[in-house]
This record gives C-alpha cells, sequence and structure tokens, in this order.
C-alpha cells in the first residue's frame, strides 16, 4: 500500500533521565502509530498520521511544549510505502534513515524488499526512512550492509524500548473512511 503526504515522525530530544516519561504520554494518542525510545542524538522517535499538515503543527506544538523536551526535528512523509505485514509481527526491528545516490533509487527498490515493513520519503538531511525487521539482530545488521552495498549512506536507529499501537491493524488507511483526532 501507498501513501502521500499524510503522517510524520517526530526526533525528540528530552532532559536528562526524561525519554521513559515522554514515551509513555505518546500511548494515549488515538492517532499515534508507534513511539520508540531509541539511540543515538535523539532519545524518543515517533510516528503519527495526520489529516493535513495543521494537525502535524499542531502534534510538534504540543511536543514543543513539554517541560521534559530539550528539542524536537520533524519529517514530513511525503510518499510512503507499507507492505502487507506489521511492524510487529517479526521479533526486531529498527529505523534505518538512508541517503540516497539518485532521488526515489529507494522507493524504487522498496517493494522488492520483503524485510521492509515500510519507508516513507522525507524531504530533507536524510532521504528515506524505513523499519527494517528481522528474526534477530544479527539477520537486521545484513540487511544493514546489504544497503551499505549500494554506496547510500544510512543511519541506523535502534529501539531500546517500542510501542506500536496495534489499532492500526484494523485502522490503517486503507480500511476505514474517517482518521482518528489528535487527544
Amino acid at each position: 500500500m501507498k501513501w502521500k503526504d499524510r503522517s510524520a515522525y517526530a526526533f525528540i530530544k528530552t532532559k536528562q533521565g526524561k525519554a521513559n516519561e515522554v514515551w509513555e504520554r505518546f500511548k494515549n494518542w488515538e492517532n499515534m502509530i508507534g513511539a520508540w525510545i531509541v539511540t543515538g542524538e535523539y532519545d524518543v522517535v515517533t510516528w503519527f498520521d495526520a489529516k493535513n499538515w495543521d494537525t502535524i503543527h499542531d502534534c510538534i506544538a504540543t511536543i514543543k511544549g513539554w517541560d521534559d523536551v530539550e528539542e524536537t526535528k520533524t519529517h514530513l512523509v511525503h510518499d510512503g510505502y507499507k507492505n502487507n505485514k506489521w511492524w510487529w509481527d517479526k521479533p526486531v526491528g529498527a529505523w534505518m534513515l538512508l541517503k540516497e545516490n539518485r532521488l526515489d533509487d529507494t522507493s524504487k527498490n522498496m517493494e522488492q524488499w520483503d524485510w521492509v515493513t515500510s519507508g516513507a520519503s522525507i524531504p530533507g538531511e536524510w532521504d528515506y526512512m524505513a523499519w527494517i525487521e528481522g528474526d534477530n539482530w544479527d539477520e537486521i545488521w545484513g540487511h544493514v550492509m546489504e544497503i551499505k552495498s549500494n554506496e547510500w549512506r544510512t543511519s541506523t536507529i535502534v529501539p531500546i524500548k517500542s510501542w506500536w499501537n496495534q489499532s492500526w491493524k484494523d485502522n490503517w488507511w486503507g480500511n476505514y473512511q474517517t482518521m482518528p483526532e489528535i487527544r
């Protein structure tokens, strides 16, 4: 399934020791697809759906207003792809950011990689963000190396703690007509 201009990823840097508290708050947002405490420069990554960019603006404004948040970076999804599997079906997974040699290389190849549950074009510093899945971490790192063999620049974001809003299995965009509202 493909989608366009309707969701965003937010990368959140929290105050020292506040990542878990911030991460927990997202479990109450109806339009949240998932949230992760992660390795790297940012502490929490979220993925939420929005009917329009105004809703994304409201979500980010809410997050920026929290005392526990120091900084955010928003990646609006231009084009997205999801296969017929669900993100939580495999025991391990990680986010991969990609910088392509030629724009749209990844989106042309995405459907051929059965280990990518979803991916999205995110204009800006990185060209693409994808959830890569596997039965174990060796398998994940093998997928990372496969991408690197294409000489694309990558950054892998490993979740320390994950939460997927599994109601999206019933509420995925193709399954209903109206979107849930932000809380």
